[in-house]
């Protein structure tokens, strides 16, 4: 089971400042040269762009003088970018595409997309390319040239394969595929574009933990292993009864009934379990520091998602604590491949300019009676934060806390005993914490 707090929207997706044909270019706040970027980036050729400057330092000589005879070399330049432009209306592909692909894919790995193309009319040429459209920073593509495709017929379809690699975690939206060609210059692409209504969920690049040292007790779970897996640990047996209305038959122990000559049915009890909380700090201040908090705040997602990995693993029941823009509660139970759930909120989560443990506190509490460890993935060592910590163990629960963080932290994490990890420490792999 799962029980989610609150649901957040869509991440707003950053601008690409990648000089691509593929990517969204939404940097410059004027419309017109935001088009005539687009232009020089996606409509010409690489080809294009070396003639475009040839052009102009032609146009340029050939304005010094007219006794040169340079504007005759210029004027064919000229037709053969007339022919260009005529060819982006009439050459423009007739094909259709569908686009398939995993909608799970972890940061720093490949998406593989499967493209089904399919003339509405026979090409009269064949150098088809099919590329993404569009797409936002965290995607790039693998070929800014796309894929080819092999020559069409009218209503035949074909297959290809698309790559990008993906570089930040989050949701992202792929929103359309075009299918270009440069025919007949190579200066110009002519294009057809797809729209698709297609996202892929990203999730925080992490290296699995191979050992967790942390403070463990059992604690009593209502509902037991009904409300947590369908399989796993049986119910505690406790001793024999008698018989009252409504028992289960099945629960009948018939050897103690013939025995005592009365009806005896057996006792059972819910499960104990191991049940985490695993808490995420996302505050990240404005001001000169927000950079190097907001890095050390991707490094903490990714060690609650090595820390969610681990316990998945390891069968714990789990529920995981972060407050951005919204609370995040998830309670997951073990036996149901519930690390997908963990790391689709890590790969949604953002940071909070404000402190999270205001939020997150009364929601914890009201929990925390049947938690038997607390781990805390902190971004700073605070008298606030502290104080938090203090309380939790006034509780008596388990505590393992960690924070990530590269410079110097407010208090001295080392006098009370918190592991600080490092962004060089995290590079090298961590393999046990």
């Amino acid at each position: 089971m799962d029980s989610l707090s609150s649901r957040r929207t869509l991440p707003l997706m950053r601008p690409g400042n990648s000089f691509s044909s593929t990517q969204a270019h939404t940097g410059f706040s004027s419309s017109v040269l935001r088009w005539i970027w687009e232009i020089y980036t996606r409509r010409m050729t690489r080809a294009g762009r070396y003639f475009l400057w040839g052009t102009v330092g032609f146009a340029a000589y050939t304005s010094t003088s007219l006794d040169y005879q340079s504007y005759v070399t210029l004027c064919f330049a000229l037709a053969l970018w007339g022919v260009a432009i005529l060819a982006l209306i009439f050459a423009r592909p007739k094909v259709s595409l569908k686009a398939s692909h995993a909608d799970r894919v972890c940061a720093g790995e490949t998406l593989q997309i499967e493209v089904a193309a399919s003339a509405d009319a026979t090409p009269l040429f064949h150098d088809l390319h099919v590329v993404p459209h569009g797409l936002p920073s965290g995607l790039t593509a693998s070929d800014d040239e796309g894929t080819a495709l092999p020559p069409l017929s009218k209503q035949q379809r074909v297959r290809t394969m698309l790559s990008m690699l993906c570089s930040r975690r989050g949701i992202h939206k792929l929103s359309a595929l075009r299918v270009e060609t440069d025919f007949p210059l190579g200066l110009l692409r002519s294009w057809r574009v797809q729209k698709l209504d297609s996202r892929v969920l990203v999730y925080p690049h992490f290296t699995p933990l191979q050992r967790l040292a942390i403070p463990t007790g059992r604690r009593y779970q209502p509902g037991g292993v009904a409300m947590v897996s369908v399989i796993g640990d049986s119910m505690e047996y406790i001793g024999n009864r008698e018989f009252r209305e409504g028992d289960n038959l099945r629960d009948v122990d018939w050897r103690a009934t013939a025995r005592l000559n009365k009806p005896v049915v057996r006792e059972y009890r819910e499960e104990y379990f191991l049940r985490v909380a695993l808490i995420l700090d996302t505050h990240v201040p404005r001001g000169s520091a927000a950079p190097q908090r907001r890095e050390a705040f991707e490094r903490a997602v990714s060690i609650s998602a090595a820390l969610g990995d681990y316990l998945a693993r390891q069968e714990y029941v789990v529920d995981l604590f972060a407050a951005g823009p919204h609370l995040y509660h998830l309670m997951a139970g073990r036996g149901l491949a519930y690390l997908e759930q963990i790391l689709d909120i890590l790969a949604c989560v953002d940071e909070s300019p404000t402190e999270p443990f205001d939020v997150i506190a009364p929601e914890l509490m009201n929990n925390l009676s049947r938690i038997s460890t607390v781990i805390c993935v902190l971004l700073d060592w605070t008298s606030s934060r502290r104080r938090f910590v203090q309380s939790l163990r006034e509780q008596g629960v388990g505590l393992k806390v960690i924070v990530v963080n590269d410079g110097r932290c407010e208090l001295d994490p080392a006098a009370d005993g918190v592991r600080v990890i490092t962004n060089g420490e995290l590079r090298s792999g961590l393999g046990e914490l």
